[in-house]
């Protein structure tokens, strides 16, 4: 069962359990007003027949109020009238018909009657009769009873009537709010789920390999939102992809050129043995070594990704000098910025004092940077400073190269991203794995600290490395 049928289904069930909820509110409450608006009808009756017996003892025979009640006061409910003095000797009486017992459907058990007054039900050959009695006294200040019978059964039938009727109208403004909830359910489902649906379709059509499709954005609410970062995801799918494929071609060259070398040396030392130049060998076997180490090195760099991404990377904290570290590194490399003509300088703005860290792990960050730096400016200087401030101690390297586009910095410590330096989609003026400066920056924070880049095209670049002292 899919997420909009449940949906539906939740929502019909809400919008029934509401209705018989109001139902029952509604039958309850309509009922105690029935019956209320019934208490006072048959509480006046009472008392207008009080009346009537006030006048009829001060005045015998005079007959005005009782005709006057008949007339104007006449209700199906009323079986007897009558009126009684001190000693309860009647002197007035009128029955307007005798009923018949008749079965007939009761709401409730019990009739609530009015607080003034005797009120009592008694049966009388199996009719259910409401005694209703009242003390009074009349204008000369004689003690009289006015009684009135009333039929229960009738009364119970209008009050059902009133309550059919009342419900026959509230049923109907129930049902049609009823239609215009499920109605309703339905527009808003489709309404939300036409928006999931797009984008489940457009996650199936990514899924296949179509990292080029995107959602169209039809609004600013939610559901736009949630469009404009699924596009978002797409582009950043399409870009991993591009990366995954450029390191494919990469890793590809970088393991095929080390192991061809290595091979073309071994099959010239092959060809020495045989001629038995031996005196010749030392030399290709120098320069296996340096194949060798190429592909050391790139294996290392694998192995340094497999251990930061298992969590398995730890430091090995000592009290080294950030300075000794810098001035190793930059030495590293000054034979390397010789043979390209770059000026290599390392300047200490002040004493350094000790910090705490990974000296081998604090090395391989300055290597990378500074290495980086030789190995993309073809001409000019690169001149690493260090420098201590409260708190922190900064190594800034400033080098005079090609710099990196603007486009290219928010990518630039992401996994083997590598820096395009051409036109906009030129994977072939790309260089390395994409995985020193990932490394650096990971090394950095685990020590707690950040590496910062300015930098734009043409214009060379400034990387500073900032590590807690």
């Amino acid at each position: 069962m899919g997420i909009r049928t449940k949906l539906i289904l939740f929502i019909l069930t809400l919008l029934a359990a509401i209705c018989t909820v109001l139902t029952l509110l509604f039958s309850h409450n309509e009922w105690a007003a029935i019956s209320s608006n019934n208490q006072r009808k048959n509480l006046q009756i009472l008392l207008a027949m009080s009346e009537v017996c006030s006048e009829i003892h001060d005045t015998p025979g005079k007959s005005s109020a009782y005709r006057y009640f008949k007339t104007f006061l006449k209700t199906p409910e009323i079986i007897k009238v009558s009126c009684s003095d001190a000693n309860n000797s009647v002197f007035m009486e009128d029955r307007y018909y005798s009923s018949q017992p008749q079965p007939f459907p009761r709401l409730l058990k019990t009739f609530p009657p009015p607080r003034i007054g005797v009120w009592k039900t008694k049966n009388d050959n199996g009719v259910e009769i409401l005694e209703a009695s009242l003390a009074a006294r009349s204008r000369k200040g004689g003690k009289i009873s006015a009684h009135v019978d009333f039929s229960a059964q009738l009364i119970y039938q209008e009050m059902a009537s009133s309550l059919r009727q009342a419900s026959a109208s509230f049923f109907v403004i129930l049902s049609i709010a009823f239609a215009i909830g499920c109605t309703g359910t339905l527009i808003i489902t489709r309404v939300i789920f036409k928006p999931i649906q797009t984008m489940a379709d457009a996650a199936r059509i990514i899924g296949a390999g179509r990292l080029d499709h995107r959602i169209p954005v039809t609004g600013s609410d939610e559901m736009g939102m949630l469009a404009a970062e699924f596009n978002e995801m797409a582009v950043k799918l399409k870009e991993f992809d591009d990366m995954k494929k450029d390191f494919v071609s990469s890793i590809t060259h970088d393991l095929r050129s080390p192991v061809t070398g290595i091979e073309l040396c071994s099959d010239i030392i092959k060809g020495f043995v045989e001629k038995q130049e031996y005196g010749k060998i030392p030399g290709q076997i120098f320069s296996i070594n340096e194949h060798s180490q190429r592909l050391n090195r790139f294996i290392d760099s694998l192995l340094e990704i497999s251990k930061i991404e298992s969590g398995k990377m730890t430091l090995d904290i000592k009290t080294v000098n950030l300075e000794e570290l810098a001035d190793r590194a930059v030495r590293s490399f000054k034979s390397y910025a010789g043979q390209k003509g770059v000026k290599l300088e390392f300047i200490v703005e002040q004493d350094i004092p000790d910090m705490h860290g990974d000296p081998d792990r604090l090395y391989q960050v300055l290597s990378n940077i500074i290495g980086n730096a030789v190995k993309f400016t073809n001409s000019g200087s690169v001149n690493v400073y260090i420098q201590a401030s409260p708190g922190w101690q900064k190594v800034r390297v400033c080098d005079t190269g090609i710099g990196i586009p603007e486009r290219e910095l928010k990518n630039l410590f992401s996994k083997f991203y590598r820096i395009n330096s051409g036109p906009r989609g030129s994977p072939c003026v790309r260089q390395g794995t994409g995985l020193g400066l990932f490394i650096a920056k990971f090394i950095t924070e685990q020590h707690g600290g950040r590496i910062e880049v300015e930098s734009s095209s043409g214009k060379g670049s400034v990387f500073t490395i900032v590590l807690p002292a």
